[in-house]
């Protein structure tokens, strides 16, 4: 608190001073110091800079003007003019002016009409040359750039020179960024081995299989590598099993995503748990298995999309307890505003609350309803929804009734739009039963 108060110019004194007929503005005005005090003046600043900068500061202020109000063409022909401060004898002005040339440079090619691939590639380069310290991640990028554009090949060789290029000392930061490099070499391994399978028939010669096969040695090599050290790898890990998957080993595809999804080394990661579920769900796995997987994700994110999924193998496992534990996840996904209007969910929930139903469990369908009702009342069952829904969607409109029926509220003014739209409904008529 002293140094804050060191800092606004408040007097440490101040609790001995008697204020009592001084009014607050005054009081405020001999505790802290004008704001002027606490600033360099810019003027002062501005006095000792030279012709040549004070043109630079005014160009880059026209950039960022024109950037504004989106004039792309007019950003251009200042940028043109501001890159002469590459030439800047400053070692620290001419760095910082290269990445912003760099960074604005990019943002105005990509906004600007007439832009071309050549002008990305020209503009890179000179940056490469200019901005030795960035070279790297200009590399990157511009690989990045090319690799939308279709030019796999072009990519590559971007990412293979930035993977063997070293200067001075290396720093951390230069060594995430070559570490990232060198995962992207590898993806694009990948994408190059998918490329040559998909145009690779069964009737061709071995010779385009042996070039297939040796991008695959040389992804494999590299993601593996990637993918054992802990962090997010999601592209990664996804390249390196399907190819395990098409050469048949699963084995090792399947140890690949159960590491990613169960290391404590790694950090948490939901997709993890997704992609080990959607793996043994395409080998057939026991149900127990994919119910272990997606109790974990629910955990993690109890509003993801495979709740539904978890949910209906819960209803149908025969392990005692499963049955049980299906209504809370089905009611905690629509605890969420993103499902609010899921027909698919809602048909959930009623299909639940009917199997308990059938089973004389409703004792658990009320402790459920007792924690959200008003909420849910407020959430999901207000006039205007009705209205809504009775425009928009009838079939969730019809549904959404069933359920609060199902939950003791007949009298909610919601189902009167119901009432209305259908007609007086019975909820075990089969006749009305949404497919």
């Amino acid at each position: 608190m002293d140094d804050i108060e060191a800092e606004l110019g408040i007097s440490r004194s101040v609790g001995n001073e008697d204020f009592s007929d001084s009014s607050e503005d005054e009081r405020v005005a001999r505790k802290i110091r004008p704001p002027i005090l606490l600033h360099s003046s810019t003027a002062q600043a501005r006095a000792k800079e030279s012709g040549f900068h004070e043109s630079s500061r005014l160009c880059l202020k026209a950039i960022r003007d024109a950037m504004l109000h989106h004039h792309w063409q007019e950003a251009a022909q200042y940028l043109s003019a501001y890159s002469q401060t590459l030439e800047d004898t400053t070692v620290n002005k001419q760095s910082l002016a290269c990445e912003i040339i760099w960074r604005l440079g990019t943002e105005i090619l990509q906004h600007h009409p007439n832009s071309r691939l050549e002008d990305f590639n020209a503009l890179y380069e000179q940056m490469k040359n200019s901005g030795v310290k960035n070279y790297a991640k200009i590399c990157l990028e511009h690989s990045f750039h090319l690799l939308l554009n279709g030019h796999i090949y072009d990519a590559k060789r971007q990412l293979s020179v930035a993977a063997s290029w070293r200067y001075g000392k290396q720093s951390v930061p230069q060594s995430l960024d070559l570490k990232l490099i060198h995962a992207y070499c590898g993806f694009l391994d990948y994408v190059i081995w998918h490329m040559k399978k998909s145009s690779v028939s069964e009737a061709e010669d071995n010779s385009s299989n042996r070039e297939m096969h040796s991008y695959f040695r040389q992804a494999s090599v590299t993601l593996q590598e990637i993918i054992a050290q802990p962090g997010v790898w999601d592209p990664f890990v996804l390249s390196y099993v399907d190819m395990l998957e098409f050469y048949n080993d699963q084995e090792e595809a399947l140890k690949v995503l159960q590491n990613y999804a169960y290391n404590k080394d790694y950090p948490s990661n939901p997709n993890a748990h997704v992609y080990l579920y959607q793996f043994l769900k395409r080998h057939e796995a026991p149900p127990a298995k994919l119910i272990s997987i997606l109790k974990v994700l629910h955990h993690l994110v109890p509003s993801h999309e495979l709740m539904q999924e978890y949910c209906y193998l819960l209803v149908n496992s025969v392990v005692p307890g499963h049955l049980e534990e299906s209504l809370p996840v089905v009611f905690n996904l629509l605890d969420y505003p993103s499902w609010k209007n899921d027909l698919d969910t809602w048909n959930c929930l009623l299909t639940v609350m009917t199997v308990f139903k059938r089973k004389g469990l409703q004792h658990l369908i009320a402790n459920e309803w007792k924690q959200r009702k008003d909420f849910w009342l407020t959430m999901h069952y207000r006039a205007y929804h009705g209205r809504k829904d009775s425009e928009l969607n009838r079939e969730l409109l019809l549904v959404k009734a069933k359920v609060a029926k199902l939950l003791g509220e007949h009298g909610i003014y919601y189902n009167k739009f119901s009432t209305e739209v259908w007609g007086p409904y019975n909820v075990e008529d089969k006749k009305r039963k949404i497919v």
